[in-house]
Parts: structure tokens; C-alpha cells; sequence
């Protein structure tokens, strides 16, 4: 029944201009988004600093660095504002994309979705910055105040002012976190 009333209002060949339709709506809204994007990308893209200034921001706020791993001799600083702005709702689609709609266990977990963020982050600068040093962004493997081993990611940000600060991202809920001083010193793993 369903069908007959879409052919008698729109025509027999409603499917192809459905299809086609949301074919042009995608294709417009990554050309308009990646164009906006990548004008504010430019603003986002603060400084280049060293692996080694990296490793003295994260000893000044008290990180353990014994099981610290930098992949990268130098690292980009984003604007906090255009992560949130930008990145942490294009962040949903891109989980969305995987299938990671929720946490399940051993599959879609706290180190999965931890991954992810990082992965995404840095491949979402590439594509706009190809030139640009990948941002410092990783995974930290912590304990919780609340009991149990954590996987979230760190990032070194650049504040309005231009300098570095270290923040934490909790990739399930999509949001800045804030660590205890115990949480932070719990710290066991990074990767950067």
C-alpha cells in the first residue's frame, strides 16, 4: 500500500530521485563543511612545538612519563574552541561511520573509543593541513577515583592566548573531562 501511495505522488521512479537526491544533500553539505572547516582550520592551527616540550608540559602537570610513547618528533597545538566547535560533533559522525554507536565490551570499548578520537583528530588535520605537524593528541591509560582502569586521550591545546595547556577528552561522551591529581598520577600508560 505504502508504495502505491509514494508512486501516485511522486511517480514511478521515486527511488533513483531519492537516491539521487541525497547523493547531491551529501556531496553539498562535505563541500560546504569542508570548506568552512578548513577556514577555520587555519585559525585552528596554533603552534609547532617539539616532542620534547610535549614531554615537559605533561611532567609539569604531574604525568608519570616512564610509559610514555612519542610517535612524532613534532606536534601542532589546536585551539580548544575549534575542537569543540568543529571537531567533537564531526567526531560523532565518524563513530557513527564505524558502527561505534555504543561501549560494548572487548569490541567497542574505552580504549577503542580512545583510539578513535586520536585517529580521527589527526587524520582530520592531514586532510585539511596536509603540511601541518600532527596535532598532540594520544590515549592515557589511567584507574578512575571510582575503581577500574580508564582509557581516555590527552591532548595539548593551545589556549587563547597562544600557549600550551593540557586537557582530557572522554571520547564516549564526547566532552573535556577534567582528572583528579590522584587520576592523573595514576597514569600507567601514553601514547602521543
Amino acid at each position: 500500500m505504502n508504495d502505491k501511495i509514494r508512486e501516485i505522488f511522486f511517480g514511478k521512479n521515486v527511488k533513483f530521485l531519492g537516491i539521487g537526491a541525497t547523493v547531491l544533500i551529501i556531496l553539498f553539505v562535505i563541500i560546504k563543511v569542508s570548506f568552512i572547516n578548513n577556514v577555520q582550520l587555519s585559525k585552528a592551527v596554533k603552534n609547532t612545538i617539539s616532542n620534547t616540550d610535549v614531554r615537559g608540559y605533561l611532567f609539569a602537570y604531574g604525568v608519570n612519563l616512564n610509559s610514555t610513547v612519542f610517535a612524532d618528533s613534532e606536534y601542532n597545538l589546536l585551539a580548544k574552541d575549534w575542537v569543540v566547535d568543529n571537531a567533537q560533533p564531526d567526531f560523532k559522525e565518524f563513530l557513527f561511520q564505524l558502527g561505534f554507536n555504543k561501549w560494548e565490551k572487548n569490541n567497542s570499548d574505552c580504549d577503542d573509543f580512545a583510539k578513535a578520537f586520536t585517529v580521527f583528530l589527526k587524520s582530520y588535520v592531514k586532510k585539511s593541513k596536509p603540511k601541518a605537524a600532527s596535532p598532540a593528541v594520544g590515549e592515557v591509560y589511567y584507574i578512575r577515583r571510582v575503581g577500574g582502569a580508564h582509557a581516555i586521550n590527552i591532548i595539548v591545546l593551545a589556549d587563547s592566548d597562544g600557549a600550551p595547556t593540557l586537557a582530557f577528552f572522554e571520547p564516549q561522551e564526547h566532552k573535556f573531562v577534567n582528572l583528579t591529581l590522584e587520576e592523573i598520577q595514576s597514569i600507567y600508560f601514553i601514547s602521543i
